[in-house]
């Protein structure tokens, strides 16, 4: 039953990773740790919460409750709008 549980889990997880790859996709960089790198890994989670709460701690339990599909959606969405932004700004300079 375990192991049936596990494998759920997995499939689940990798369904996912898959479904919002630009969440979970590993950059390529240096080798070493950048310093966002060493920001993600130490907060992990927290920040995406702190992303869809807009930063207002009054709203994290509220966000917590959300779907993870939903947030996920959310998430895929502000990152892209995000890195098309910086783009855009980049390539005017």
């Amino acid at each position: 039953m375990q192991q049936l549980v596990f494998v759920f889990f997995l499939q689940f997880r990798n369904g996912t990773v898959e479904a919002y790859d630009t969440l979970f996709q590993q950059s390529s960089g240096d080798g070493g740790l950048s310093r966002a790198a060493n920001f993600g890994n130490k907060w992990g989670w927290y920040q995406s919460i702190y992303g869809l709460a807009n930063g207002d701690i009054t709203r994290f339990e509220d966000i917590t409750k959300l779907n993870i599909h939903q947030c996920f959606t959310m998430l895929s969405f502000m990152k892209e709008k995000a890195e098309l932004e910086a783009k855009q700004i980049k390539s005017k300079f």
